[in-house]
C-alpha cells in the first residue's frame, strides 16, 4: 500500500487513540502507529522524539477539549440534567481516562514536575475536577446530593466507574445508563 505523505493531528490523535486500545501502552510504537496512518516513522519523529511525548500531547489535546466542551455550555439548567450532562461528557471521554492509566510517565512525579507537558496536564486536571467538585457541592448544597458524602468520594467513584470492565458486552450508552442509574438512584429497590 502506497504511503501518504501528510497526516492531521486530528487522524493522528485518532489511531493513537485506537491503537492504544487495541494493543496498550507496552506494545504500542511508532512503527505501529506508522502503518495504521500509513506514513514512514519519520514522519511521525519530525514531530515527537518518542510515543511518550506522543501520548503526553495526545491526553493534553482530549483533556483540553474536555474543557473547552465545559466552557460552551451554558450551564443555567436544572441541577440533575446539569450532573447527567457532565455524566455524559466523563463517558465521552472515559476512553482517553483510560488511555491516561496505561502510560506510567503521565504520572506526576518529582522527577517529571519541570516537564511542561506534564504541568500542562496538572493545571488541567486541576480545572476539570475543580469544576466537578464545584458542581457536586452545589448539588449537596441545593439538597439534591447527600452532605455527608465528601465530594472527593462521589468525584473517585464517578471517575472509577468509567474503568470497570465491560464484562456484560453492554454498548457504551447502554453501560453509561445502568451507570449512571446506579449512581444517581442506587441498587436497592
Amino acid at each position: 500500500m502506497a504511503r501518504k505523505k501528510k497526516f492531521n493531528q486530528r487522524e493522528l490523535y485518532e489511531a493513537t487513540e485506537q491503537l492504544m486500545l487495541e494493543i496498550g501502552y507496552d506494545r504500542f510504537s511508532f512503527q505501529l502507529l506508522a502503518d495504521k496512518l500509513h506514513v514512514t516513522r519519520t514522519a511521525l519523529y519530525k514531530y515527537y522524539k518518542n510515543k511518550d511525548d506522543l501520548l503526553k500531547a495526545y491526553l493534553n489535546n482530549s483533556l483540553k477539549e474536555v474543557l473547552e466542551r465545559l466552557d460552551n455550555i451554558d450551564w443555567s439548567m436544572n441541577y440533575n440534567d446539569k450532573l447527567q450532562l457532565l455524566m455524559d461528557i466523563v463517558f465521552d471521554y472515559a476512553d482517553t481516562h483510560k488511555i491516561s492509566s496505561m502510560v506510567p510517565n503521565q504520572m506526576w512525579t518529582k522527577e517529571n514536575e519541570m516537564d511542561s507537558s506534564i504541568q500542562q496536564s496538572k493545571a488541567f486536571h486541576i480545572q476539570f475536577f475543580s469544576f466537578i467538585q464545584q458542581l457536586i457541592e452545589e448539588g449537596q448544597h441545593k439538597g439534591v446530593l447527600k452532605k455527608d458524602i465528601p465530594p472527593e468520594i462521589i468525584i473517585e467513584t464517578i471517575f472509577h466507574s468509567i474503568n470497570l470492565p465491560n464484562r456484560a458486552g453492554l454498548p457504551l450508552d447502554k453501560r453509561a445508563f445502568y451507570i449512571k442509574r446506579m449512581l444517581f438512584e442506587g441498587i436497592l429497590v
